[in-house]
């Protein structure tokens, strides 16, 4: 397992996601990421339990219309260490591998992935419609924009240190929060 040292922990190398007001309750958070790898190996990162804790989640059920997808954080900091959360609550809305994986979650609302096939690997559609305060969606953008980086990673072989996290990348995600920040209207 490589060292969170040997990530890229530029934050900026890739473009900033969107947030556009649903309702006054629901915000909608759009990426766009382009991965150098077949729709298959993308979606194995998104679906499979033995790969999604290397850049986003312990991930429990499968991803099949209509089961339980449930989702465990990794990043949780609890007097300066990573810890796990309870499990977050999910199902599975629609699942068409490997072009379409959409889940609800109690915590994170509605998710929806989109895995589109290029000539020089995947295009990444990545949406979450949340309930969350105003405030919060700043926060929501840069957590999600930070996992996203990860996954990167995760696809060269490395696998975050959850442990660590806190001191490895929370100042990589206080800095892309300041890009999201100035880019606010």
């Amino acid at each position: 397992m490589a060292s969170n040292a040997e990530f890229n922990k530029d934050m900026t190398r890739f473009p900033l996601g969107t947030a556009a007001t649903v309702d006054e309750e629901r915000t909608v958070l759009t990426y766009t990421r382009h991965y150098a790898v077949a729709p298959e190996i993308l979606w194995a990162m998104l679906t499979d339990p033995e790969k999604t804790p290397m850049w986003w989640a312990k991930v429990r059920g499968q991803a099949k219309t209509g089961s339980s997808f449930d989702l465990k954080w990794l990043n949780v900091k609890d007097e300066g260490h990573g810890i796990e959360t309870d499990w977050w609550y999910g199902r599975i809305v629609a699942a068409d591998a490997p072009k379409l994986l959409e889940f609800s979650n109690d915590i994170h609302g509605r998710i929806r992935i989109d895995l589109t096939p290029t000539e020089t690997g995947t295009q990444m559609t990545f949406t979450n419609t949340v309930a969350v305060p105003d405030e919060a969606v700043l926060m929501s953008l840069a957590g999600w924009h930070v996992h996203l980086d990860h996954l990167h990673e995760a696809l060269d072989g490395k696998s975050v240190d959850w442990q660590h996290w806190w001191d490895d990348f929370y100042p990589c995600w206080e800095q892309i929060h300041a890009h999201y920040s100035a880019a606010r209207p």
